[in-house]
């Protein structure tokens, strides 16, 4: 049902013909210092950086265009001047116990750093490039963790944010999510957004543009390599390429900055960032640690690091959802939408005494029709999450439902809502040092791999025992 107010808010964007704000609070974190990288590749060469723009928000780019990105000597050069501005700037965060931060135009972009982080790492004839890989790989490694900070894409940052009239897969074009934000006065928005369409923005160029201005000029070069031209001839060549190159990737650059102006809204921080901005400086830390340690990343993980990069990633994804419907009406208006809010009305109140407590309990009636809860679900009142309560009983009733609700705790800190008042509950909020604990307790249990895991993996030669309650057997794992 969240889903129905994604449509909304869609719909609205049609009929307004622009981009409508969908949330109350931003949604990311925007580092002031944060790096905005803006790759294009070769046509045909999935690692290949032909150009590469780099700057800080608000400056201008500092660019880089190779003659041809398959000369290895070449390509080496522009990773190794990437690499020096990425050294610099990771010192720099370190030394303010502060984390890094890339932003990037699309997702395809991110991708296209994820594929360069994982060759350059496995680099043998070159320790300098070798780094280079393994700090970009700190980035891109953070890339599927639910609420990370490091990597960004212009376009899914801007989609926290914002509702365009369109499919969101075409949300992945940051010069159409743009027009979309800012359409041109007297002309129709339809046509705007396909001129804008035409415009490159992710790490490809056009192919039309390839066959007929760029390849020319790369021929051109590799030719007068071929021929041990004269080095003016050879720099000649080479200011070609990057005539024709450097307005595309400063087109793209600019266009990272305008998403950045947009998404810097005179509004207030989501409260889930202060956290999010925490697991992320405890991250990078993590990781430079390891750096001066020297310790490998390997191409495949063991299946004990493999565990835990698991688990913290189902963490991750379990904690963003829990705290992201606190601090925020529209993520709170999804929440209830779907049945992780639950809005309704004290009916009774009532106390009695169990041996030596008194046991408050709450009947709650509620009109939302699209509950997922059961008895002995923990909930808690979200205005104060010091009262916690326990579903005892869920009811139909023929003006709703009505949830039997046991307190927990939290009735001496906080007034026990009176009969006849309003009331929303949902789940806890996320325990962001439950990983901690937990990784101590997969440590012990996976001090023994079990044989599935092993590179030769063997049944046991003995036969395991069904416990006679399995659902007990299965509780002692949690």
């Amino acid at each position: 049902m969240a889903s129905a107010l994604d449509l909304v808010a869609r719909l609205a964007a049609v009929d307004q013909q622009r981009a409508i704000r969908h949330v109350s609070h931003r949604q990311v974190v925007i580092q002031p210092h944060a790096l905005i990288v803006c790759p294009l590749a070769m046509a045909g060469e999935d690692t290949a950086v032909h150009a590469l723009a780099v700057g800080g928000i608000g400056q201008t780019p500092e660019i880089f265009v190779v003659g041809d990105p398959r000369q290895r000597n070449e390509q080496y050069e522009l990773i190794a001047w990437f690499g020096a501005r990425i050294e610099n700037y990771f010192a720099d965060c370190r030394a303010r116990g502060d984390f890094p931060q890339f932003w990037v135009s699309s997702g395809a972009a991110a991708g296209h750093l994820d594929i360069l982080a994982d060759r350059l790492r496995f680099t043998r004839d070159n320790p300098q490039i070798k780094r280079v890989g393994e700090l970009l790989t700190y980035s891109t490694e953070r890339m599927p963790y639910a609420g990370q900070q490091t990597l960004m894409t212009a376009t899914s940052s801007l989609a926290t944010l914002f509702a365009t009239g369109q499919h969101s897969g075409d949300d992945e074009h940051l010069g159409v999510f743009l027009t979309w934000l800012s359409p041109p006065a007297g002309r129709s928005l339809q046509n705007a957004i396909a001129e804008a369409e035409r415009q490159v923005m992710g790490v490809k160029t056009d192919p039309e543009f390839d066959r007929i201005t760029l390849q020319p000029l790369v021929s051109a070069y590799d030719a007068a390599r071929a021929t041990h031209a004269q080095p003016d001839e050879l720099w000649f060549r080479r200011q070609q390429v990057f005539s024709a190159l450097s307005p595309i990737v400063t087109n793209i650059y600019n266009a990272v900055q305008q998403a950045l102006r947009w998404l810097d809204q005179p509004i207030a921080e989501a409260p889930i960032l202060t956290e999010l901005r925490r697991q992320e400086e405890n991250a990078f830390l993590s990781f430079m640690n390891g750096r001066d340690a020297q310790r490998p990343l390997p191409y495949r993980d063991k299946p004990r690091a493999a565990a835990y990069k698991m688990v913290e990633r189902e963490h991750a994804l379990q904690a963003v959802a829990a705290d992201q419907i606190y601090g925020d009406r529209m993520a709170a208006a999804r929440a209830r939408w779907d049945g992780r809010l639950i809005a309704g009305q004290v009916i009774e109140t009532g106390s009695v005494r169990e041996g030596r407590k008194t046991v408050h309990r709450l009947v709650i009636s509620t009109d939302q029709v699209n509950l997922h809860v059961r008895p002995r679900d923990l909930l808690v009142l979200t205005r104060d999450q010091r009262m916690q309560v326990v579903i005892e009983d869920v009811r139909i009733a023929p003006a709703g439902t009505h949830l039997h609700l046991r307190i927990k705790k939290g009735h001496q800190a906080v007034d026990i809502p009176t009969s006849g008042s309003a009331i929303e509950l949902g789940s806890k909020g996320a325990d962001w040092g439950y990983m901690i604990r937990k990784r101590g307790r997969m440590r012990d249990r996976l001090a023994v791999i079990p044989w599935t895991h092993h590179d030769d993996p063997a049944p046991p030669s003995s036969t395991r025992t069904v416990p006679t309650n399995l659902q007990a057997a299965i509780e002692a794992l949690r």
